[in-house]
């Protein structure tokens, strides 16, 4: 009966719940990975714009990457700030991403179930997991399963309520491939700002995030932009959680990745901090099963306390900033543009992903 038990199953086939399945099979673990979708990496749902960090923390090389910038240029209105990155900043293949880290914990030894959407699952011992393919026995869960995570729902276990819904296409036109654009003001969207991430000198990723009407705002932003015809593909959308998370554990559960808010407030973006929670996510699952220990006092202390160390207090200030930018009418935004010109030097040398842990 042992042979059909799992030590961790891992909800979510992305970046943060792949390599946390590899982690952990790689640490001797019996590790099942299941994934809604019936393709990991599909439907691409991220922009995909990450530091350098990203190479050494997902394991794969640069085959992933789309392409290099080494600018990013802010604009409100007529005021821009144009700042250079003294390190690479990689625009990536989130499908490709997701696929390579899968392959790497399919290569330590981890199970991986694709088109198995997770219902619930009942206390016993061993858990019973209940999913669209069947029912599976593990020890405990990972939930990886993103921002809305039924996991997390299903564990009670309460997610911050603050998000922005964001909505991207694929545009063609002329670009600067070495240039990234964020546009912020009232004007644009009043929760967050658009993007303009190219792939390439023809096509680039451009996108906005608002609480409410996301479409009709992208729709204004891109006839102001590119005009009133252009060129689309690849479009996409989904919600982005960002706070605070009170606890990221239950008995027998933890959260990784988007579904424990694992994000950047002040840019939306998770796949850095989601991979550096992920090794604090196996090691405690490692400790969990060697102690057997799956209480939620003990995953607090082996999980939730030590990737709050390191992250919690970046996601902190990054809220303090999100709520700053947001609250200033957009004449403040660009005089503080303006007058952040005079520290371009030292402004340049910020780390995009981890920009309060340095």
């Amino acid at each position: 009966m042992l042979k059909n038990v799992y030590d961790v199953a891992v909800i979510g086939a992305g970046p943060a719940g792949c390599k946390t399945a590899e982690l952990a099979a790689k640490a001797g673990l019996k590790v099942l990975l299941l994934e809604e979708h019936e393709e990991i990496g599909r439907p691409v749902q991220c922009t995909g714009i990450d530091s350098h960090r990203i190479l050494p923390l997902s394991g794969l090389g640069k085959e992933i990457v789309m392409n290099v910038v080494h600018k990013a240029r802010f604009c409100v209105k007529n005021s821009f700030l144009e700042l250079d990155s003294p390190k690479p900043v990689y625009v990536i293949d989130r499908h490709k991403l997701d696929k390579g880290i899968a392959k790497l914990a399919a290569k330590q030894g981890a199970d991986m179930i694709t088109g198995s959407r997770f219902i619930g699952f009942e206390r016993a011992n061993p858990l019973t997991i209940k999913t669209s393919t069947g029912v599976y026995k593990a020890k405990m869960i990972v939930g990886a399963d993103g921002p809305n995570s039924t996991v997390a729902k299903r564990a009670n276990i309460e997610l911050p309520k603050d998000y922005v819904i964001g909505y991207q296409e694929t545009v063609n036109d002329d670009f600067s491939e070495n240039i990234v654009e964020l546009w912020f003001g009232k004007n644009i969207t009043p929760d967050f700002f658009a993007w303009v991430v190219p792939e390439n000198k023809d096509w680039a990723r451009v996108g906005i995030a608002s609480k409410t009407k996301p479409v009709e705002y992208f729709r204004n932003f891109m006839k102001s932009r590119f005009g009133i015809d252009y060129r689309k593909k690849d479009v996409l959308g989904g919600v982005i959680r960002y706070g605070i998370i009170k606890t990221s554990v239950a008995d027998n559960v933890l959260l990784v990745g988007d579904a424990a808010c694992h994000v950047k407030p002040y840019s939306g973006g998770g796949i850095i901090y989601g991979l550096i929670a992920a090794r604090y996510a196996a090691q405690a699952c490692t400790l969990a099963v060697n102690s057997n220990r799956f209480d939620k006092g003990f995953l607090f202390e082996a999980y939730d306390r030590k990737w709050k160390k390191e992250l919690l207090p970046g996601i902190r200030r990054g809220l303090v900033l999100h709520k700053l930018i947001h609250a200033m009418p957009d004449w403040m935004l660009a005089l503080s543009l303006n007058v952040s010109k005079l520290f371009k030097p030292s402004l340049s040398k910020l780390d995009m992903d981890l920009l309060f842990n340095q």
